[in-house]
């Protein structure tokens, strides 16, 4: 007999939900499916179900979809500003799918399936806000000019779009497809958590009540998830609207809770010497009563604190983010975080280790050198992105590799499926007399060999040689699917997709081979073609991640994956051009300086292309990094966790570890007594269902505090945009800016209310008619008759 298989994810099986199992009688978004989440054996058991049953639940409306794509593709351009702005592609698009989707009484199957594609089209041009403006910045902005040239003398803007939009479109359907096989792999055999999943699985079961006519159920839901929406709301006003114009105007910290800080402070030390912009931090001196650099210490000789950087942000999202991972992952995440700035960082630092640097002005003549880390004010910040972010790439492709190699035998079987399927067999994705159940196997390899030719041909339509378009596209259909697997195992364990990470890896191949390799290319091309082509693979990881999130919701509710795969390759068209063409836009602004945004990953690629190009890549931190990862691995089996936690700053990685353990300490001291003691007043059945509702109640919070900070960061990056324009500059903008804020916010929280309230779920009384839930069925699927279907949605369906 094989020995068992080992996962580092799996939760226990309580014993309620074992027993409705073995009966049967387990069904969606009940409390024993709450209960056993990323058990394995309640995933295998509702694939089974959805299999026999998913086609009387799971249908396609184009209508309905087409909302979902209108929505996505709007998004896609404001999710391109808030990536350019701070490093994040938060988008709260599919939030407003979801509200959308219950206020017009939808079925959870109808909203899973409308927002796969709004979140086909958000994600479909991510690609374009990472690495594209890079080529802006190489060729036009004075910080990265060598000498008196700059490594990239002429953009023709169409040509580049042209390829990377047309590319990034197949290789997003590329993207979708391969993760197909990984649906079986990492939602059913060895389910990932994929923290955060739970908060929309929430708002499904919302919607469940409200389409059902359940609304007094849906009432206490959406009341709960309202309310911390707006504290959250309310929170990040607080820490981060420039209340203090005067102070935005000068760079200095502008926010309410800034300014508190500033008024407790004095012009050295203070309150704001331990908090700058919604950033709790290490003690720094501070100058003229304010922080610099956000709190990050200036380089001193034997201060501690000048040799690395500990912060906490006060991000609802990431608490959230470490609620749903809980201590061991969120631990397993921050581990990688006190390996780089307890000992990576500080040790770069002490030693003052020589840094390339492409810029400096050398004694000889030219530019390029190396130099003392100290030399830099922020040292610990240059170690950290000059040096250690590259251990962290390796330590995220070192502990993936090893991963996928564990799950070698697994692969093995997929392929014998696929190989089958080419034969004439058909598989589970096909039910006789009913139709697909997922996307044809079959499809996989025939979409790999048209998008391997239409990447080719449209390189060379582009301007590139035939021969490294090739070298390309074989390039682009190799890391989609390994680098790719990497990314999503990331994101299934932390809830943080590493799409930047892997990129900076496809940089670096795309560059060893074509600055080294004679492929007709000259410097410029090189450099040229491997960020257009690391563009195109952001999109396509960009994608993969997604369709495995709207997997993941799609099996608990009773979707077939079929549905999912075709809403979000539908998005990805009007996404990927609308996407690209606001994040075009916005890059040439900020090469030329006419917008003020920080953009950090594409200033890194910048300077990452520089150094490569100039031949001086760091391969040794890039091996370091990958035995780190590899070890990890195989000792703990999140190897990738653990890189991606050296990838990101303390101020990320922190809250949630807090937000992790706060959920351990919950679950210990509140959670479990009250459990037993209605377990041993009332018996299992009964403690199970409250743990489910406790459990759900905090949930709720959650996803508001999600909600909150996404709609919070959109109309604030919408804000912003305004700051940089003529508009910014007149001397009622404050003022207008924040009476604008306020009624945006009243009209929205209106708008909602009425939808809502001729949905019959709020503002009506609790004896209105239906509110019992019975047998008033609900529009989203009737049809219009008065008749309701035999099956509505997920909760009725057994």
């Amino acid at each position: 007999m094989s020995d068992p298989q080992r996962s580092a994810y799996r939760q226990p099986v309580t014993p309620s939900g074992l027993e409705a199992i073995e009966k049967g009688t387990l069904t969606w978004l009940d409390e024993d499916m709450y209960n056993n989440l990323n058990t394995g054996v309640l995933e295998q058991y509702l694939e089974e179900k959805n299999l026999r049953d998913s086609f009387e639940i799971s249908h396609w409306d184009t209508k309905k979809v087409l909302i979902g794509i209108l929505i996505g593709a709007v998004f896609s351009g404001v999710t391109a500003y808030i990536g350019l702005k701070i490093g994040l592609a938060v988008s709260a698009a599919w939030y407003v799918a979801y509200l959308l989707g219950m206020a017009l009484q939808w079925s959870p199957s109808e909203i899973n399936i409308s927002t796969s594609a709004t979140t086909g089209a958000t994600n479909a041009s991510i690609g374009f806000i990472f690495t594209f403006p890079a080529i802006f910045l190489l060729s036009s902005s004075e910080r990265y000019k060598l000498g008196d040239v700059f490594l990239i003398t002429s953009v023709d803007t169409f040509q580049i779009a042209f390829i990377g939009i047309i590319a990034s479109m197949f290789a997003g359907f590329l993207g979708v497809m391969y993760f197909i096989i990984f649906r079986r792999v990492w939602l059913v055999e060895d389910p990932l958590p994929m923290p955060g999943f739970e908060a929309t699985l929430k708002l499904l079961d919302i919607s469940a009540d409200v389409s059902t006519g359940a609304a007094e159920a849906a009432r206490s839901s959406l009341k709960t998830v309202g309310i911390s929406t707006v504290l959250t709301m309310a929170f990040m006003f607080v820490i981060d609207y420039p209340i203090k114009w005067a102070n935005k105007m000068a760079h200095i910290p502008s926010s309410l809770a800034d300014w508190l800080a500033m008024s407790l402070s004095g012009d050295d030390w203070g309150v704001a010497s331990i908090y700058t912009e919604r950033w709790i931090h290490q003690p720094s001196r501070l100058s003229d009563g304010h922080a610099v650099a956000g709190g990050i210490t200036m380089y001193e000789p034997g201060n501690p604190f000048s040799y690395t950087f500990l912060g906490i942000e006060l991000s609802p999202t990431l608490l959230a983010i470490g609620w749903f991972m809980k201590f061991r992952v969120a631990f397993l995440v921050n581990l990688g975080s006190i390996v780089a700035w307890f000992y990576l960082i500080p040790i770069v630092v002490y030693m003052d280790v020589p840094i390339y640097d492409p810029a400096v002005p050398m004694p000889g003549g030219g530019y390029g050198g190396y130099v003392p880390v100290t030399d830099y004010p922020l040292a610990q910040w240059k170690a950290f992105s000059s040096i250690v972010r590259t251990v962290a790439i390796g330590a995220i492709l070192g502990g993936g590799i090893i991963g996928l190699l564990k799950m070698a035998p697994i692969f093995k079987g997929i392929f014998g499926d696929i190989a089958s399927a080419f034969a004439g067999e058909k598989g589970e994705e096909f039910i006789e007399d009913k139709g697909w159940y997922e996307w044809p196997l079959t499809h996989i390899p025939v979409f790999m060999g048209i998008a391997f030719i239409a990447i080719i041909v449209v390189f060379a339509l582009g301007g590139f040689p035939v021969l490294p378009s090739v070298i390309f596209a074989v390039i682009l259909l190799t890391t989609t699917f390994l680098l790719g697997a990497i990314a999503v195992r990331v994101m299934g364990e932390t809830g943080i997709e590493p799409v930047s990470g892997t990129s900076f890896i496809v940089l670096l191949l795309l560059l060893l081979i074509f600055l080294n390799v004679d492929v007709g290319l000259d410097k410029e091309q090189s450099v040229m073609i491997a960020l257009v082509g690391t563009t195109v693979f952001g999109s396509a990881i960009s994608m993969s991640g997604t369709v495995v999130g709207d997997y993941k919701n799609s099996l608990y509710i009773g979707n077939r994956p079929y549905h999912i795969s075709k809403g979000n390759i539908m998005g990805v068209v009007p996404g990927a051009i609308l996407g690209a063409a606001v994040a075009i836009f916005l890059s040439k602004l900020l090469a030329d300086g006419a917008i003020d945004l920080q953009a950090p990953q594409a200033n890194a690629f910048a300077t990452f292309t520089i150094i490569l190009a100039e031949g001086q890549g760091n391969l040794s931190a890039l091996a370091i990094g990958f035995a780190l990862g590899a070890f990890v691995e195989w000792a703990t089996g999140m190897g990738t966790s653990f890189g991606l936690g050296m990838y990101l700053p303390t101020p990320i990685t922190f809250p949630m570890l807090i937000g992790g353990f706060s959920r351990d300490w919950w679950e210990k001291k509140k959670l479990a007594p009250k459990v037993e003691a209605i377990r041993l007043k009332e018996g299992s059945a009964a403690s199970e269902k409250q743990r489910a509702l406790m459990l759900l109640f905090t949930f709720m919070i959650a996803a508001g505090a999600l909600t909150g900070e996404a709609f919070y960061g959109v109309e604030a990056a919408i804000l912003a945009l305004l700051d940089g324009r003529p508009i910014g500059a007149t001397s009622w903008w404050p003022a207008g800016r924040l009476i604008g804020f306020l009624l945006l916010n009243v009209i929205l929280g209106f708008i909602i209310y009425v939808l809502f309230r001729k949905a019959g779920i709020i503002g009506v009384g609790s004896e209105d008619e239906g509110d019992d839930g019975g047998d008033s069925g609900g529009s989203g699927d009737s049809g219009g008759g008065s008749g309701a279907p035999a099956v509505i949605d997920a909760e009725l369906a057994d």
